[in-house]
């Protein structure tokens, strides 16, 4: 090779390395995390919003919203943000503080109606104590009736999916979905482990939020039925085919590590013919990181109906929390019941109940 030949290829060589360096190095440090951020807020949060205002010398980054937030959106954006190991800090601007007036949009672009079709997260959060809250669970506990005793295996096998979210700039965000579950009851002390009642249950959810407060209207249809094993082990049963369609709205506020959430409902219909009216309401706290990774979560929820003389049911659970940067969580909760039984065919009846129960979130 003459010495041109190999100076016009070390010139080349050189000339490919430094593009490529450049390539694989940004030139803008903060325009890359700001992107990244962007990005990875707009694929975990859609429809909030949120973008990268500033990124200060010193590596706090500070977000803003199209609507005020609650103290939990901001602790699940402040946890996910942690983990990317990138933002050192994380600051808020006054669009995001809902006792502050929102400013007013820098573009035509943020006043937009921002639509987002199957989004993951839920704007009202479930109801943790709820027996009836669709979700997947399994729990043992030690049932105590008027007629026996027994140990019994409660499953439940439901979830949330969302169909659509709509922001609607500062008046705050919407969304629609479905809601499906099946409630299940196992005698474990019966030779086969008998199935004693399961309950299909599917709603259709409208939900809206802004910043701390969230509501909630649905109209969901509920069947009851009764195990086979159990209704040959029990031949002279009083069988209900208790079937329902229902109408409930629940408001729900949120400050700090507390939740409150209240309401009632209609019943639309019923087979048999029930009386319509009930009441539901609850309380929830949260102390994320109580115990290393592990949050601490205590929740009671209470209902009353017309149809049960407005004699009060309550739930209560408590226990620890598992949940990664994604919607992923695991559960595992000490419970406790007393009231007329959730469990559809056994309405009338009294039941009080203390367990320990598995619950999954995706």
């Amino acid at each position: 090779m003459s010495l041109s030949r190999f100076f016009a290829c070390g010139l080349c060589a050189g000339a490919l390395l430094a593009a490529a360096a450049a390539w694989a190095a940004p030139a803008d440090p903060q325009g890359y995390l700001r992107g990244y951020v962007d990005a990875l807020l707009a694929s975990r949060f859609p429809g909030l919003g949120l973008k990268v205002r500033r990124i200060a010398p010193d590596g706090i980054v500070t977000l803003s919203a199209r609507a005020c937030l609650g103290p939990r959106q901001k602790r699940d954006v402040e946890r996910l943000l942690a983990k990317t190991d990138r933002v050192r800090a994380l600051a808020w601007d006054d669009s995001t503080d809902c006792d502050r007036p929102a400013p007013p949009p820098e573009s035509a672009a943020e006043t937009e109606l921002d639509i987002y079709f199957l989004p993951e997260r839920e704007l009202f959060a479930p109801l943790l104590a709820d027996p009836r809250q669709p979700r997947f669970s399994m729990s043992y506990q030690r049932y105590e009736s008027a007629v026996k005793k027994f140990a019994a295996a409660s499953v439940a096998l439901g979830e949330y999916f969302g169909f659509a979210s709509g922001f609607l700039g500062e008046l705050g965000s919407s969304q629609l979905g479905i809601q499906a579950a099946v409630f299940a009851v196992f005698n474990l002390d019966a030779p086969s482990s008998d199935l004693v009642n399961a309950d299909y249950w599917i709603g259709f959810p409208l939900s809206y939020r802004k910043g701390p407060w969230s509501f909630l209207a649905r109209v969901y249809h509920q069947s009851s039925h009764l195990g086979d094993e159990f209704i040959l082990g029990n031949p002279g049963i009083d069988r209900v085919n208790l079937s329902y369609e229902d109408f409930e709205a629940l408001v729900s506020y949120e400050w700090e590590r507390w939740r409150v959430y209240g309401g009632g409902g209609y019943l639309l219909s019923s087979e048999p013919a029930l009386a319509p009216r009930h009441l539901h309401g609850g309380a929830e706290y949260i102390a994320p990181g109580a115990l290393g990774k592990l949050d601490f979560i205590a929740a009671a929820d209470v209902r009353a109906a017309e149809e049960l003389d407005w004699q009060r049911s309550h739930s209560l659970q408590v226990g620890l929390e598992f949940k990664n940067a994604s919607q992923r969580r695991l559960r595992l909760m000490l419970e406790h019941y007393d009231g007329f039984s959730p469990n559809g065919q056994f309405y009338r009846e009294r039941l009080r109940y203390n367990g320990v129960g598995l619950y999954f979130g995706f």
